[in-house]
């Protein structure tokens, strides 16, 4: 998926098989952060984030309790790597 594309609700959920009102639950619970909350659009990032939390929930039964503090983790990490790309030596 082309970095600039972004997607509605409808074709997110067609893309990457999450029934919409699943995605728009997980937007409810702030766990995907759509830059327009009035017409929800997601860029690839928050479809890669989707995926995600669908795979963390029917894949490896995670509650509703349970994926905020992974989705965090998670975060931290990607900081942590992107900080860690700064020292380098190309």
């Amino acid at each position: 998926m082309e970095s600039h594309l972004k997607r509605k609700i409808e074709e997110a959920s067609d893309y990457c098989g999450v029934p919409s009102d699943f995605i728009l639950f997980f937007i409810q619970e702030e766990w995907i952060r759509p830059t327009d909350f009035e017409t929800p659009i997601l860029d690839e990032e928050d479809v890669a984030r989707v995926q995600l939390i669908w795979d963390l929930k029917q894949k490896f039964g995670v509650n509703d309790e349970g994926i905020p503090i992974i989705l965090h983790l998670i975060d931290q990490l990607n900081l942590m790597h992107l900080e860690l790309k700064k020292f380098r030596i190309h």
